[in-house]
């Protein structure tokens, strides 16, 4: 993922991290299913105040949203739940509400379920002396395995 956070003063940093994010899911109709789960969001820093230390900006989220299919498309929308951090220094972060959404393919193996797409979230990164957000975009490839 790549993204921003408004306390550095950077604007949307082409740093990518790793991130990743464990979900299930419940079919509540062939199209509409409710996921829950864990997503850890990490983009890279190199502008504003991050010159010189270049940290790795860190979110830690519970997930709750749904999933909609279409034919061979998915798309998803959800809330967040957690902390977001720049580096290791400084003030610990307060637990805040965080919004995301998605889109992409789905291509079937029999039960294995391969995902390709993209992904948006909007996180709290707020701190007891202010309040702050990030927003990372990122490049997914989610891969399922569905129990009947």
């Amino acid at each position: 993922m790549v993204g921003n956070h408004t306390s550095t003063a950077a604007g949307l940093d082409w740093v990518p991290e790793l991130s990743y994010e464990i979900r299930v899911a419940r079919q509540l109709r062939p199209e509409v299913a409710l996921t829950a789960g864990f997503v850890r969001t990490a983009f890279g820093c190199e502008e504003g105040f991050c010159r010189g230390s270049e940290p790795t900006v860190t979110g830690n989220h519970a997930t709750l949203g749904a999933e909609w299919s279409w034919a061979w498309l998915w798309g998803r929308a959800g809330a967040l739940y957690g902390t977001t951090r720049v580096g290791t220094a400084g003030e610990a972060p307060e637990a805040g509400f965080g919004l995301e959404a998605g889109a992409g393919i789905r291509i079937r193996f029999g039960r294995l379920r391969v995902r390709p797409g993209v992904s948006w979230r909007r996180l709290s990164a707020d701190t007891p002396s202010r309040a702050d957000h990030a927003v990372a975009v990122g490049v997914d490839l989610g891969i399922g395995l569905e129990f009947d």
